[in-house]
């Protein structure tokens, strides 16, 4: 007995030491060190990527770099946790003023207690960049794309058999403060010629005066000789475009011939068209320029010649065959299935079905044309629509918002 009571009285003091303790607080510090000053420098540069290690002590380590938003004081202003690491990379997109700030916080007594501390560091940023992100020339109504070297080179390659050097160059800077100049001639991206039958020098000057110098070269190679008309197709339906139905040519390339197969409901006079042909190669449409945004008038095409890259050409004439609105027709669940005989000059169709079909139940399955088409004021759809086919049935098939034939369906039971 005299053991327990000893014992108990060693818990219950051991609970009140406890009771009566608190949480011992680390004295917040804040403390960093900023790599390029730590490497000699005392400005930072407009794009660079720079680091913030941290020598600080305390719980909760929360980093302001001073771009917009994340500078401290200012309301709605979200800092970065650094907590997960020693060091923290920061940027500034801009030439400027920069207010860095390091937020230390210390929690004790099980965080009814807080100490914080804030060190902050003014940041002078300048803006030394003055190169090329990208640069092209519109050569022969192509956007082609320079290649930049290491040593500020830009290349392009064009065919030996070129004779016009004139191009609008189009670029970007790596610094929306810095310009570029040809002798001394301010150039606007998108708008400035200049004459590249030898090496032309554009001088980038930055906001704080630094000068690069890039020179575009051109070389050549030997003009393709390629012409082959590889595509020719009509396009298809779209939201207020109803000429065609996406139709593609057959190609005969043997004899230079475009044959198109025209659907019913497609119409001659207005598609728009999508023609494809060797690399470098440009089409001629009737001896004009090929658009793919103009409407043509498929019956009074007479020629597409496709000029290869140097100056040779290859000329195709076009075969239309205007298609019949209906290509082929039968009954869907019939088993042999029959086959329609349809004469196009006297618009019919003959079907003949096996003695003890349910002619008054039956579902037609046609192809050919791929507009409406109506059996009076009822929409049809093939393999969907159930008609009686108890007396002669009369197909219209429409193009647009007009009836252009009508084939009338006949079904015999044999």
């Amino acid at each position: 007995m005299k053991y327990i009571c000893k014992s108990i009285l060693i818990l219950l003091t051991t609970i009140f030491i406890a009771g009566c303790a608190t949480e011992e607080m680390i004295l917040p510090k804040s403390e960093f060190v900023i790599s390029f000053i730590r490497d000699g420098s005392s400005v930072a540069s407009a794009g660079m990527n720079y680091y913030v290690i941290n020598k600080s002590k305390g719980d909760f380590f929360t980093l302001y770099d001073g771009n917009p938003g994340s500078i401290w004081g200012e309301v709605g202003a979200k800092g970065i946790d650094f907590n997960k690491a020693d060091s923290m990379k920061i940027s500034y997109a801009n030439a400027g003023k920069y207010k860095l700030s390091l937020v230390v916080t210390s929690a004790g007594n099980y965080g009814k207690d807080t100490i914080r501390v804030i060190k902050s560091e003014d940041i002078t940023v300048v803006d030394q960049r003055s190169q090329f992100s990208n640069f092209s020339l519109n050569i022969n109504g192509n956007d082609v794309l320079g290649k930049i070297t290491t040593d500020n080179q830009i290349q392009f390659a064009v065919p030996d058999n070129t004779t016009n050097y004139n191009y609008v160059a189009t670029f970007t800077l790596n610094s929306p403060l810095a310009t570029v100049a040809v002798n001394s001639i301010s150039q606007v991206s998108g708008k400035t010629s200049n004459n590249f039958g030898s090496p032309v020098i554009y001088t980038i000057t930055s906001a704080q005066g630094d000068v690069n110098n890039y020179t575009v070269i051109f070389t050549t190679f030997p003009a393709s000789a390629e012409k082959i008309l590889t595509k020719f197709q009509l396009a298809p339906k779209s939201s207020g475009y109803d000429y065609s139905n996406g139709e593609s040519a057959v190609i005969d390339e043997t004899n230079k011939i475009i044959n198109l197969a025209l659907n019913y409901a497609s119409n001659t006079k207005g598609p728009k068209l999508t023609i494809e042909s060797s690399p470098f190669s440009s089409v001629l449409i009737n001896g004009i320029p090929y658009s793919v945004s103009k409407n043509y008038v498929l019956t009074s095409i007479t020629s597409v010649k496709v000029i290869a890259q140097d100056g040779s050409s290859a000329t195709y004439t076009m075969n239309i065959t205007l298609q019949n609105p209906i290509l082929t027709f039968t009954f869907a669940g019939l088993i042999p299935a029959p086959v329609g005989i349809i004469d196009a000059a006297a618009k019919t169709v003959t079907v003949n079905v096996l003695s003890g079909t349910d002619i008054t139940k039956l579902v037609a399955l046609w192809t050919g044309s791929l507009d409406v088409t109506k059996i009076g004021s009822v929409v049809q759809t093939s393999g969907i629509t159930v008609n009686d086919f108890t007396n002669p049935v009369t197909y219209d098939f429409y193009k647009g918002t007009a009836i252009g034939d009508s084939y009338k369906v006949i079904v015999n039971v044999k």
